[in-house]
């Protein structure tokens, strides 16, 4: 299957910390997720959906959805809005979180590897997820969304985060955003 275009040209000098296999809609969707550590921004007429890995202290935000826990919090993009208006919407929708002082960590680079489905109302065949870092800044007024999806968010100490339970690519981000955090706190 052919790239985008724009994909294709924008990757060029871009070597991924990690590439992963993904299945979506119950096996109807493959997905190649490549995840890229850079302060760099995709072609934003690409971007989906926007991610943060979010701290408070020497703890970060842990979601648990259908698919198990992760890290990076977020969503889709909405028509007008700029990629951190999603980002603060998202995570109030999520996790009831308002955040301060995000930063770009990377982006991840999502492949579809099967045919379009008929009606399929997403970006194909590439896509990008900006990943960034944010902190916490107190709790949202406005109730959490209940979905069929998220289902639980909670704060966890990074000394008893269970790694093992995150992806490579989180885990690339992760310590990063932990480098960064230890800079320009010193």
């Amino acid at each position: 299957m052919p790239s985008d275009p724009v994909a294709g040209e924008f990757l060029g000098d871009y070597l991924p910390v990690d590439v992963e296999s993904f299945v979506w809609r119950a096996g109807e969707i493959e997905l190649t997720i490549s995840s890229y550590v850079t302060c760099d921004e995709p072609p934003p007429e690409l971007v989906s959906s926007v991610r943060a890995l979010v701290f408070r202290n020497e703890s970060i935000l842990l979601m648990q959805n259908l698919d198990g826990y992760h890290i990076h919090p977020g969503g889709r993009v909405e028509a007008g809005e700029t990629h951190l208006n999603t980002l603060r919407r998202e995570l109030m929708e999520e996790a009831s979180v308002k955040i301060t002082n995000v930063r770009r960590l990377g982006f991840m680079h999502l492949r579809h590897e099967t045919p379009k489905p008929p009606n399929y109302p997403f970006l194909f065949p590439d896509f990008f997820w900006p990943i960034f870092l944010a902190e916490y800044d107190g709790d949202s007024e406005e109730a959490q969304v209940q979905d069929d999806y998220e289902l639980s968010s909670e704060f966890v100490a990074l000394g008893e985060l269970d790694r093992s339970a995150l992806t490579s690519a989180e885990l690339a981000y992760l310590d990063y955003a932990i480098e960064i955090r230890r800079r320009t706190h010193a």
